[in-house]
């Protein structure tokens, strides 16, 4: 009966002894897993969507890549990326009652081709889960070339073409739902800066775009 009593008491005890390692192997491995997660990422992302210019110019498309950092502090709430985006957008109008141009009229079509760069800062509202709001602010780098073309009476005008690089800035407002190794990604942005070409006078680069892309963390 003692020999029962204490073979029962060994094997108990075994049970007892495994599950707790079992436990504390699968909390260890919990942590390792999690943590990760609490470190920096590099981020990648692609978008497209559509502008609508402050300056008189047509609405056009947009398209952009990003490729940037979320530091680990505050829960990868702050990050920093160089966002590079291309748009063209147009204008054309129809001249009358010139007398300086055969038929007292002519056409023209202006092409604004910009190729920007922005550094940006982001704050990332990473505690309500899923869904990741954010904000951002940074310099846009603007490389511009107004392209352009005429007739008049029937004639080709000599197509002319002016290049130059201005400084402005842009405030990006978006959201991340997270989605995969990433996240979906809509966001708004509201820019500005100069143009002052022969073609475009005293304007500006200033617009609103909304693009919807995905965005990696790696």
């Amino acid at each position: 009966m003692r020999c029962t009593l204490t073979i029962g008491s060994l094997v108990a005890g075994l049970l007892v002894g495994g599950t707790a390692l079992a436990q504390e192997a699968n909390d260890a491995s919990k942590q390792v897993t999690s943590e990760p997660s609490k470190g920096g990422a590099v981020l990648l992302g692609a978008r497209v969507g559509g502008l609508v210019t402050f300056g008189g110019m047509n609405p056009n498309a947009r398209a952009g890549i990003e490729l940037g950092y979320i530091f680990p502090w505050m829960n990868r709430s702050f990050a920093a990326a160089l966002d590079i985006d291309y748009a063209a957008p147009k204008q054309a109008k129809t001249v009358d009652a010139d007398p300086r141009v055969p038929g007292g009229s002519y056409a023209w079509h202006l092409t604004e081709k910009q190729l920007a760069f922005m550094p940006v800062f982001m704050y990332r509202l990473t505690s309500l889960g899923r869904v990741v709001p954010y904000a951002g602010i940074g310099p846009r780098i603007y490389l511009l070339r107004s392209t352009v073309r005429g007739a008049a009476a029937g004639n080709n005008i000599s197509e002319t073409t002016e290049q130059s690089t201005k400084i402005g800035f842009g405030v990006p407002l978006g959201a991340e739902f997270q989605l995969g190794p990433g996240g979906l990604l809509a966001e708004a942005l509201l820019e500005y800066g100069p143009l002052d070409h022969s073609a475009t006078g005293n304007s500006n680069t200033g617009a609103a775009t909304l693009m919807l892309g995905y965005r990696f963390i790696l």
